[in-house]
């Protein structure tokens, strides 16, 4: 986006590489395997992070975001250290419809392609 700020886009930069590299290194829940985080966009006042994710099995997607929200607490303390920042976005995280919406846009063409 054009109106982002280049602190705000390094803050969101972060915030995705640091907890992508966190649930890699201490994480060992088989229901995280295959997960991406899709994009971070923190508010314009730096008070709330949606991160968005996505994962191999979209009939868990509601377990994966109850999990992700039960490890916050762990996420924002260890941003903290990294980032030397007292003051962080509050982290919430969703699951990205976008993608499994392109999903089906494709599989809705491809039994068009057939008929």
């Amino acid at each position: 986006m054009a109106d982002k700020s280049p602190a705000r886009h390094r803050i969101e930069t972060d915030i995705q590489r640091l907890i992508t590299t966190l649930i890699q290194r201490d994480v060992n829940d088989p229901c995280f395997l295959g997960m991406v985080i899709t994009s971070v966009d923190v508010s314009r006042d730096n008070q709330n992070a949606v991160i968005k994710v996505h994962g191999m099995k979209r009939d868990e997607a509601d377990i994966l975001v109850e999990r992700l929200g039960r490890m916050t607490p762990h996420f924002e303390h260890a941003l903290r250290r990294s980032l030397g920042k007292k003051r962080l976005p509050k982290l919430n995280f969703s699951w990205d419809t976008a993608l499994d919406a392109g999903n089906d846009m494709v599989e809705l063409l491809n039994k068009l392609g057939r008929a």
